[in-house]
């Protein structure tokens, strides 16, 4: 098996172990809080939570070029210099400390965040993402006894504070600390200073409707929107799982100068996606609803569905745009991230006070549109992918759209989406044949 082929299937294990924890966690987190505070509560606690995980973002500055120059020097041979990097990159967070003493919550759940991604861009850096699955597992053994505690946020602070603490002693037992040079510091504060607000945009897209509802209407509307995204965004976890494992890769191919490869990889990599989400958003929207409103222990509303599609665009760009940031054009993928950011907020401002978690959902659904359309010019201006790659999705949710009408509507649309998508499924059974060790 090549190196390539056992990287992908290894970091693609180890990813959805770690994602999977990680994803099912919020929506576990909201079920348990729903259940037994009430949606309000919920509403307020996510809230919280999404504030913190928002400043994990500028406290964890460099966790993306971390990833990204872990595997570059990997490629070239340049092992020394990835100690050198990792010390800066870890020490950083630390920082983040100093707003304890203001909101305890607020600062060490930030704090820990910001460690956890760094850990997990440094192991999935240095292709040893299987460890990093390793330490998500216990820290998710700590998030579940901390239902035990009276405080509605001690399962995140003890799932990512054990996170922390043993990624530390990991790191320190294997002595993957340097001293860092000021040459690694200078690259490192180039990369992040565009890769930072890529970050920070993709992040506020994500957490940012669980506050701004809150903030902007209500905590009950911000519950209504907990429940929905958190649900819904576990499907971001797909293409998680995949990128885990396909950015070390994109950065390792770039330091070989092997553009060709990853022009090839994101096409594959983008139709694939687009199928498999488009197959499973038509069955949330079928059933996903009535099951979740009984986890939940409260009705949602047509705002669910609007939530898996815009999920459903965010996904459709993510290997092209994570390609654009592992290589040369970190600038413009960053730059795109930003745009959608801004296209949200703005439209969130009116739309929320207005049309409560319909107007989320609708700002939301705008701006990674807005991220969509950049990518998909970008990455064919930049390393030739076809926009092509995106007809199924645009298919897909011209379909979906009739869950509006009706739900028999909506079965009917389905089914011409996966007769008009043979090119795509034939693809997919490609890469399984690759993930099984056969050549297709």
């Amino acid at each position: 098996m090549s190196y390539e082929r056992n990287l992908m299937i290894r970091h693609s294990l180890a990813s959805i172990i770690a994602l999977a924890i990680f994803g099912s966690s919020r929506f576990i987190y909201s079920i348990v809080i729903s259940r037994k505070y009430g949606v309000e509560v919920l509403g307020f606690a996510n809230s919280l939570i999404s504030q913190a995980f928002l400043l994990a973002i500028p406290l964890s500055f460099f966790a993306v070029a971390l990833a990204k120059y872990s595997s570059e020097f990997l490629g070239k041979g340049n092992v020394e210099r990835i100690g050198s990097i990792a010390s800066v990159s870890f020490l950083f967070p630390l920082l983040g400390l100093v707003i304890v003493p203001f909101n305890a919550y607020i600062g060490l759940i930030s704090v820990f965040r910001a460690l956890q991604l760094t850990v997990r861009n440094f192991f999935y850096g240095i292709h040893r993402g299987e460890v990093y699955a390793y330490v998500v597992i216990g820290g998710f053994a700590a998030f579940l006894a901390g239902f035990a505690v009276p405080n509605i946020f001690s399962p995140y602070i003890l799932f990512l504070g054990v996170i922390s603490a043993v990624s530390f002693a990991y790191l320190l037992k294997n002595r993957l600390f340097k001293s860092p040079g000021i040459e690694d510091i200078r690259i490192l504060m180039s990369y992040s200073s565009f890769a930072f607000l890529g970050t920070l945009s993709g992040v506020f897209l994500i957490q940012g409707p669980y506050f701004l509802s809150e903030k902007l209407g209500s905590a009950e509307i911000a519950g209504k929107v907990s429940a929905s995204l958190s649900a819904a965004f576990l499907l971001t976890y797909l293409p998680q799982v995949l990128q885990s494992a396909i950015m070390p890769l994109y950065s390792y191919k770039y330091g070989r100068n092997e553009m060709g490869y990853v022009k090839n990889l994101s096409e594959r990599l983008t139709r694939v996606l687009i199928l498999t989400t488009a197959i499973i958003v038509f069955l949330l929207l079928l059933f996903g609803r009535e099951l979740l409103s009984l986890f939940f222990g409260f009705s949602l509303g047509n705002e669910f569905y609007a939530a898996v599609i815009a999920v459903e665009v965010y996904i459709a760009y993510n290997p092209s745009i994570v390609a654009l940031n592992s290589t040369k054009y970190v600038r413009k993928g960053s730059l795109i991230a930003l745009l959608g950011a801004v296209v949200s907020f703005i439209l969130w401002i009116p739309l929320i006070p207005t049309f409560g978690e319909y107007g989320t959902m609708a700002g939301l659904l705008a701006g990674y549109a807005a991220i969509l359309i950049g990518t998909a010019y970008f990455s064919m201006k930049d390393l030739g992918v076809s926009p092509l790659v995106y007809r199924s999705l645009l298919m897909a949710v011209v379909f979906q759209m009739l869950v509006f009408v009706s739900k028999v509507t909506l079965i009917i649309g389905m089914l011409l989406f996966l007769a008009s998508a043979k090119r795509e499924i034939k693809e997919m059974l490609n890469i399984l044949r690759l993930f099984r060790g056969r050549e297709p």
